[in-house]
């Protein structure tokens, strides 16, 4: 093959690949809309706390149903927490933070450790 051949080979498969992987700014922003309010209602339940959303990443189906929710506890604004969220069965999957965070869970939702 010679260049201009593959220039143009890579012009034309380029767009049609990334046109189809991810998820428009549409779909991200109506699966936050959902993900958001049943995470900072986890955060409510399971560790009595209010949580607030600062930034969040939404994974390529193509990798896994994932969205991950960052922000902080309302009074900790320094400490960060991340909700793993999942888009697919519309449930938070696991929660990340300072220790001093996780230890605060609500006695009724903690799991024994092994």
């Amino acid at each position: 093959m010679n260049i201009p051949f593959k220039l143009c080979l890579i012009l034309f498969m380029a767009p049609l690949i990334l046109a189809g992987c991810g998820s428009s700014v549409s779909q991200e922003k109506e699966l936050i809309t959902v993900a958001t309010p049943i995470g900072v209602e986890f955060i409510k339940e399971h560790y009595n706390a209010d949580f607030i959303l600062k930034d969040y990443v939404v994974d390529d189906p193509a990798i896994h149903s994932r969205i991950y929710l960052y922000g902080y506890i309302k009074g900790h604004e320094d400490s960060k927490i991340t909700i793993y969220y999942s888009y697919k069965t519309k449930e938070v999957i696991d929660v990340s933070g300072p220790d001093w965070f996780i230890d605060s869970e609500v006695l009724k939702y903690k799991t024994p450790s092994s």
